[in-house]
């Protein structure tokens, strides 16, 4: 009985209180960061017009940005992680547990997947010293959509392809066994 009560309260919850839209977040917030995970790009709007858009890098499926709606809680230029006992320059916090945008190395696309932060949002310079400035503590809206799955199919097929050439497997030997297979079961190739 609790347990149909509890969900009854949570799916008039949901209805009750919608997730925000873009448009309703464009027009409450006049600054808003629009973090894309999935294609791993940021960009800044101010009053629904994009401003910037800049390429960062986020956690992965081990250590995740969590998607949703924050509000910048805290901005520290000169912040030190004690945890990871590293700096973390111009530092925007979206969550009380020490989730930021902040400076930050952002690998190439290429190799993105061997990369991935502890759950805060890297951005690197020129972006993000800008994005510092014009961001504002309790005014400016960050969105994180979506999460890290692009790079890990090409991760998945490289690792395929270096296990294969660690076995003596290159593309043209698995192609020519696999004519030699079809030539001695009489099959043809049109």
């Amino acid at each position: 009985m609790k347990k149909c009560l509890c969900f009854l309260i949570y799916v008039l919850c949901i209805h009750l209180y919608p997730a925000p839209s873009a448009a309703d977040i464009f027009q409450k917030y006049a600054k808003v960061i629009w973090i894309d995970q999935e294609n791993q790009v940021g960009a800044a709007y101010a009053r629904g017009r994009k401003l910037a858009e800049f390429p960062i890098l986020t956690g992965d499926d081990e250590t995740p940005t969590p998607p949703g709606t924050y509000v910048i809680k805290i901005k520290e230029i000169n912040y030190y992680s004690r945890q990871y006992k590293t700096p973390m320059p111009y530092s925007l916090f979206f969550d009380y547990r020490g989730r930021a945008i902040h400076e930050g190395y952002v690998a190439e696309p290429g190799e993105k997947s061997e990369w991935a932060t502890h759950g805060c949002i890297h951005v690197e310079q020129p972006y993000m010293s800008w994005l510092y400035n014009w961001a504002e503590k309790g005014k400016t809206m960050v969105v994180v959509k979506g999460r890290r799955v692009w790079e890990d199919k090409e991760y998945e097929e490289r690792e395929g392809q270096e296990a294969g050439e660690e076995r003596g497997e290159t593309r043209e030997n698995v192609e020519r066994e696999e004519n030699s297979e079809t030539q001695e079961n009489g099959e043809t190739e049109d």
